[in-house]
């Protein structure tokens, strides 16, 4: 009787292992199966797809090493002939052996979630060999020209809602509320006052930190009790370059010497922009003495502020359909490990625990089946981390003659840095993860 008890317990636990990994493998996105073996297409077709998948990458804010990590994987899977791979921040050039060439150059640049999800859904099935090369340039095309979901109005209205969610991080107290919803209506119709004027995109900057340095000083009631600076940051959230500086840290410390650098220029000229933008809307409506602040909200408002945020980003960047859980899901785990990790580092390295959670959570989760791709919620998670409004912030104060220093400014420096910094072991991890996952049924990550 013993065996047979014994022998029925192994076998109840048998049936528990494999009924698990059916659940698991029902949950996580199939990879499908390649089309063709290598050299079976045009090198002129193969290279016409890497032409249009890496500019379309670069143009939904990929950092060059990715961008050429995802191609080398694709030529892989089309051919066997030498390929070599430029990648620029505006340019890529291609070579497949010696007879096929593709340049290709671009200014464009979007956020546009859905269109970033598709792009990047596009260059999974292309690492998989699972789409025609023709195929992969008619629809990366299509994506690039992916209208947004919402209209005018409601994307104003998107940009409105995440003002408030970044002023409840940022300076939440109960006054500062309509102050944020109102100059975050003023910025988000600027913005988008841009997509039909594009000749006002170069001093985008500057025109909103204008308008929103004097619309606060004139009307909102509690910029004296709360600092000029604390209830304009966050309706100017669109306009930091903090992407574009926390992307070229991460291509100088990778090495890309060009893309880095060009980065870090266009980044540092934006700040200063919006930094003169502050300075002469003080300079016109003058300064605001200093008064008792506010009363602070709970330590609740953290938390709200995760729903506000990703309410108001699905609808302002375009977040593909069904994406809202996952976005509040990256949200919530970059804030809260960041907020975690203050406890063990300044508040100015914070961001480098809370971008590798951000990235090693958005590539997991985007095993899953109803998931968004990885990109989707990494870049809602980035934004969510807002590296750019510490150094707004530090600098404007130099500037305006605030309590700043060289210290406050090395901090603001230190967060971009600590970020990228974050963001490139969290690729590192992943890349361990993901070499002990089975690959049967697994959806192909960043190989």
């Amino acid at each position: 009787m013993r065996p047979r008890r014994r022998r029925n317990e192994n076998d109840c636990a048998v049936n528990q292992i494999s009924r698990r990994r059916r659940i698991l493998a029902g949950l996580r996105k199939r990879q499908p199966a390649p089309l063709a073996p290598p050299d079976f297409y045009p090198p002129a077709d193969v290279a016409a797809m890497l032409r249009s998948i890496g500019i379309a990458l670069v143009e939904v804010a990929q950092p060059t090493p990715v961008v050429e990590d995802r191609l080398a994987h694709i030529a892989a899977r089309y051919s066997t002939e030498q390929t070599r791979v430029a990648v620029l921040p505006t340019m890529l050039i291609i070579q497949i052996g010696s007879a096929a060439y593709e340049v290709e150059a671009s200014t464009h640049f979007s956020l546009q979630l859905d269109a970033a999800g598709r792009i990047d859904e596009i260059t999974d099935l292309a690492e998989a060999g699972a789409i025609a090369p023709l195929d992969a340039v008619a629809q990366i095309a299509a994506a690039r020209t992916l209208k947004p979901r919402f209209g005018a109005a409601a994307t104003v209205i998107g940009y409105a809602v995440t003002t408030v969610g970044f002023g409840m991080m940022i300076n939440p107290t109960w006054a500062s509320l309509p102050g944020y919803l109102f100059l975050g209506l003023i910025v988000g119709a600027i913005v988008q006052s841009s997509v039909a004027l594009p000749s006002l995109t170069p001093i985008l900057p500057t025109l909103s930190a204008l308008v929103v340095t004097l619309l606060a000083i004139w009307f909102v009631a509690d910029t004296a009790n709360d600092g000029l600076l604390r209830v304009i940051t966050p309706a100017l959230v669109a306009t930091l370059p903090g992407m574009s500086l926390t992307t070229g840290a991460m291509e100088l410390s990778g090495s890309r010497i060009i893309a880095g650098s060009s980065r870090l220029v266009y980044g540092i000229s934006q700040l200063a922009l919006l930094v003169f933008g502050v300075i002469l809307g003080v300079h016109i409506a003058g300064e605001v003495a200093p008064r008792s602040p506010s009363a602070q909200m709970g330590a609740w408002s953290l938390y709200l502020a995760i729903v506000v945020v990703g309410l108001g980003l699905s609808v302002y960047l375009s977040a593909p359909r069904g994406s809202l859980f996952w976005l509040m899901a990256a949200i919530a785990a970059a804030l809260l490990a960041q907020q975690w990790a203050t406890k063990c580092f300044s508040t100015t390295h914070s961001g480098f625990v809370g971008a590798i959670v951000s990235v090693v959570f958005a590539m997991v989760a985007a095993q899953v089946r109803s998931a968004p791709p990885a990109v989707v919620m990494m870049l809602a998670a980035f934004w969510s981390l807002v590296p750019g409004a510490l150094s707004f912030m530090s600098v404007s104060s130099a500037a305006t003659g605030g309590n700043a220093d060289v210290a406050s400014l090395s901090a603001a420096g230190a967060a971009i840095l600590s970020i990228a910094l974050g963001t490139l072991v969290g690729w590192s991890v992943w890349r361990t993860i993901e070499c002990r996952l089975p690959r049967s049924g697994a959806a192909a990550g960043r190989r």
